[in-house]
């Protein structure tokens, strides 16, 4: 009697055991549909442990090792299965994905085509679970699972996984509207499936159509408040239009889901992009003190951008220069160098924030933003009173931009000639002269270059240019600055004629025309006395 009381204690407690096991096989399942692969392996992992006959909890365990990209994982799960579980119809197919995983298709399909065997009446969850193999795997037949589950729905016609199957290979097809019209029949036999309304919201997605890839996927939300992936695409869509609701989705993404790191730098980022900068430093600090994996340099330039948000330069400038030292060259980005630029900037160092800025511009391929980059170097240089690289970085901007205006090309020309690079001064006052003939500064400043290229008054090159501007500064002679520029002009054409051409004549008739618009001219009337006693002196008194 002892021995029979034994004996059914033992008896029931294998039975709780396996319903347990049971149980523990379909919570597996839904967490591997939730994309919670850390915990549905957990799970399942148990269930293998309690029950090693348990062919559903090895079923899930390997997909959702295949699932997460842990192929070794899978091969090893594979090798514990006991024979006899590996030898049911089920564990065939289970063989069967891994070898498709590793690209062995033929021995898979001929597991596939063993296990589910040739009677009249399949079992259409054994297509299934070959169908759903070969769409899972990263070159599997498509069209040859479609047929398997296509048999398998004329079978199950209420079966929702069977239609979300087919979906997903219409998808993998890139044959959009069969898949949704596959998703429908999924929601017409479960109305409840969140994965369903999911898949129908992202194929939406891919079409832009915003207002029907929401609606579908505030369906999958209702349908399953726990169904974690729905949220992520949502995050990501208002991460460019709304910071808040992008908050909104990404905490309910993370809380839904398995931890991982990668949640922290999620939320880093996006507490940065909503200017909740001390949020950012707080959850950047949290992934420094976690040590899980090698810190990714780019969170070095969260924490250098954040501390710029909130004015802290010195910090700025502190975690930017880890940043640099840790991350690769090919992956800095102008952003990272204006950056720099702006902190230099702000302690009044020019010299160097010209120069970080000039690494921004070399690395910047957007036109804009190059010519901006440009327009700050210039700037920098002119405080510096570095003429020369000031006209330098004027050229730059002009290559991008060639819509100079009258006060542009005026502020080049100038540079040049503040540098003494004469030459190139009367290049860029040429184009203004010939961009604004009616204007006078175009002409005189080519006069003063030229005159300051012939500085021994022997080759005459600055005369044409005073000439031109003469013309043009007659027509308003009530203008200040015509009046004081048709002077210096008259002045110095009549020096030329004095002592380059000795055409005293020509030059007196200049000094007259001095004294008509500034009778006071003291200058003008030395001029003319000494000039007059020279003409007096001369033989013939002609000239």
């Amino acid at each position: 009697m002892k021995r029979l009381l034994i004996m059914a204690i033992l008896l029931l407690a294998t039975g709780i055991l396996f319903a347990q096991s049971a149980d523990q096989a379909e919570a597996g399942k839904k967490l591997y549909v939730y994309e919670r692969y850390t915990s549905a392996a957990q799970l399942l992992h148990n269930a293998v442990t309690e029950n090693p006959s348990d062919i559903n909890a090895w079923f899930w365990l390997i997909k959702t090792h295949l699932a997460a990209g842990h192929t070794d994982s899978a091969l090893v799960t594979k090798e514990q299965i006991p024979m006899a579980v590996a030898a049911l119809p089920l564990g065939k197919i289970l063989q069967g994905e891994v070898l498709l995983h590793k690209g062995d298709s033929a021995n898979a399909i001929a597991l596939f085509t063993e296990a589910i065997g040739t009677k009249r009446k399949k079992d259409p969850f054994l297509q299934w679970a070959a169908a759903r193999a070969i769409i899972d795997a990263p070159k599997g037949n498509l069209l040859q699972a479609i047929t398997l589950l296509e048999n398998a729905a004329d079978r199950d016609k209420k079966n929702a996984d069977i239609y979300i199957a087919i979906g997903d290979a219409y998808r993998k097809l890139y044959d959009g509207s069969s898949a949704v019209k596959a998703y429908q029949e999924a929601i017409e036999a479960d109305n409840k499936n969140a994965y369903a309304y999911y898949m129908t919201g992202k194929i939406y997605q891919t079409q832009n159509n915003v207002e029907v890839f929401t609606e579908y996927y505030n369906k999958a939300i209702q349908a399953d408040p726990d169904f974690a992936p729905v949220y992520y695409p949502l995050y990501y869509y208002y991460y460019f239009r709304d910071v808040n609701k992008a908050l909104e989705y990404l905490r309910s993404y993370i809380t839904k889901s398995d931890y991982s790191i990668e949640h922290d730098y999620m939320l880093t980022d996006l507490y940065f992009v909503s200017k909740k900068y001390k949020e950012a430093i707080q959850t950047a600090e949290q992934i420094f003190t976690k040590k899980e994996s090698p810190i990714k340099p780019r969170l070095y330039k969260l924490m250098a951008y954040s501390y710029d948000g909130l004015e802290d330069y010195n910090n700025a400038e502190k975690w930017m220069k880890d940043y640099f030292d840790k991350e690769a060259d090919s992956n800095y980005v102008s952003k990272d160098f204006e950056l720099m630029g702006k902190i230099a900037a702000k302690n009044k160092a020019v010299t160097d924030a010209a120069v970080w800025y000039e690494k921004a511009f070399q690395l910047e391929k957007d036109s804009t933003l190059k010519l901006d980059y440009a327009k700050k170097i210039t700037t920098f240089y002119k405080e510096q009173k570095n003429y020369a690289q000031q006209a330098a970085w004027t050229a730059q901007q002009y290559k991008i931009n060639k819509g100079f205006n009258n006060v542009d090309l005026f502020n080049w020309g100038v540079a040049y000639y503040n540098a003494k690079e004469y030459t190139m001064a009367d290049s860029v006052f040429g184009m203004y002269a010939t961009k604004y003939p009616d204007q006078t500064f175009g002409y005189y400043w080519r006069a003063r270059c030229n005159a300051a290229i012939d500085t021994a008054m022997e080759m005459g090159i600055a005369i044409p240019h005073y000439e031109d501007m003469i013309e043009v500064a007659l027509k308003d002679t009530a203008n200040a600055n015509n009046k004081k520029w048709l002077i210096q002009a008259y002045g110095y054409i009549a020096a030329y004629r004095v002592n380059a051409e000795k055409k005293y004549d020509e030059a007196l008739a200049l000094y007259d025309k001095i004294l008509a618009l500034d009778p006071a001219n003291d200058d003008a009337e030395k001029y003319k006395e000494i000039l007059e006693k020279m003409k007096a002196s001369q033989p013939d008194g002609t000239k």
